[in-house]
């Protein structure tokens, strides 16, 4: 087959995979299914093998995530309903002060985005920070866009939440490594969005609906320090694992901290550490069976498009489309690190979801790592900043934030439509640098 065919066939089914999604409403997986078969076909794959490079493809993908998205979703679960999500925004408002408030709401949502969906962060805490800008009379443009780019930035770029976890598994990164390297290119993202939120003084007032909700606030919520112990504590033990292991390898001590520095181990540990949030419930079936079949309800769907994306990488890696699109990006003498961002803000802007943009954008890319020089960890960073461009009308997570700040479509664009582009442009630069001076 010429390049110029398989070049054609492949361009042809992504664009296709993108039209089933965004014209046809049709889920991820299955259109991502859908164009698995599609490439496979159009590029030679004989068709009694075409089930088991699918289900191979699918198995090697999910066995290392599967269990760890679904641990971190009950992880947020129990964060959400017990009000340790408040309490962790009290404290920030307490460290910050009343005269950084907007701070306090993107460093609180920055931290909450690492096990919750930046979604739900919004819908939790819009009461709170409605109450903050009726108090310190800040737009709601300002308020309402640093709560949900905090969440939004993390939870692009830094595990257990079910995007990073599965670019994470399809580049083969360790989490240690996604978790540090994560945070790094996270939190410079989040200060230059949030300093471009500080920057947006057009009136808009919170909804009344919000300043009358007190349920959180009249309850007693768990200490600061329960609150957060379930996050911080799977993190310590990952990375833990890794100094553990490089500094005494083979030992018993470090084959100890091989499991229980786990990512399966790490997660579950913070789960259990997170019962004691609930107080005396934790024994009624309400957290033991309801909130974690809500939680595996959550997890259900990353974990599938997760594997999805495994069976389209291992379609594009048997049929040298890889090779193919590598030798036409050094033609054009563009520099590989350059490619997994543009993939990645191509099928977020299209897409609307970040999720699906670094979950897809690490399936593609991941077959022509050697091909464009750039390693696994280097590949994760550039697909989660990527999937962070433009977040626009095409988003469920933009119309949370725009409706639910009191906003409309057009302060939409310009508060949270930049403000996101600003956080992904940070991260992707910090990468470039990170990538040029041989440290990632």
């Amino acid at each position: 087959m010429s390049t110029a065919y398989v070049l054609s066939i492949f361009t042809i089914v992504i664009i296709g995979m993108i039209l089933l999604i965004t014209k046809l409403k049709l889920h991820a997986a299955i259109s991502i299914l859908i164009a698995s078969i599609g490439l496979g076909i159009g590029l030679g794959t004989p068709w009694e093998e075409l089930e088991g490079t699918i289900n191979s493809g699918f198995a090697g993908t999910i066995k290392s995530i599967a269990i760890v998205i679904v641990l971190g979703c009950i992880l947020g679960k129990v964060l959400e309903e017990t009000g340790a999500a408040y309490q962790i925004t009290n404290y920030a408002l307490k460290l910050f002060g009343e005269k950084r408030v907007i701070w306090a709401i993107g460093f609180s949502s920055l931290i909450l985005g690492i096990p919750i969906w930046a979604d739900t962060v919004v819908i939790l805490l819009i009461p709170i920070v409605s109450l903050l800008a009726a108090k310190t009379g800040k737009s709601m443009m300002a308020y309402g866009t640093a709560l949900y780019l905090g969440a939004l930035v993390t939870a692009s770029l830094v595990p257990p939440t079910p995007g990073p976890i599965a670019a994470a598994g399809l580049l083969g990164v360790s989490l240690a490594d996604a978790i540090i390297w994560g945070l790094i290119v996270a939190i410079p993202s989040v200060f230059m969005a949030v300093l471009y939120c500080n920057t947006l003084d057009e009136k808009v007032l919170p909804k009344e609906e919000y300043l009358t909700q007190t349920y959180f606030l009249n309850k007693k919520l768990p200490s600061l320090a329960s609150s957060i112990s379930p996050i911080i504590l799977p993190l310590v033990l990952i990375i833990l694992n890794n100094i553990v292991n490089a500094l005494l390898p083979g030992t018993k001590v470090a084959n100890l901290f091989a499991f229980i520095g786990s990512p399966l181990a790490a997660l579950l540990t913070g789960c259990i550490f997170s019962l004691a949030l609930t107080g005396e419930e934790w024994k009624s079936k309400k957290v033991l069976n309801d909130w974690v079949e809500d939680s595996l309800r959550s997890a259900a769907m990353p974990i599938v498009v997760t594997g999805m994306g495994g069976v389209l990488a291992t379609f594009i890696k048997n049929s040298g489309v890889a090779e193919e699109i590598a030798e036409l990006v050094v033609s054009f003498n563009i520099p590989g690190i350059i490619i997994p961002i543009l993939i990645a803000a191509l099928i977020h802007v299209i897409t609307g979801s970040n999720a699906l943009g670094v979950m897809t954008a690490a399936a593609l890319v991941q077959p022509m790592l050697d091909s464009l020089n750039i390693s696994p960890l280097a590949a994760f960073l550039c697909c989660a900043t990527g999937a962070l461009m433009f977040k626009h009308t095409n988003s469920s997570g933009f119309w949370v934030t725009v409706t639910m700040s009191n906003m409309d479509a057009r302060q939409g664009l310009k508060s949270v439509g930049i403000a996101s582009t600003i956080a992904g442009f940070t991260g992707a630069i910090i990468t470039i640098i990170l990538y040029a001076a041989g440290i990632i």
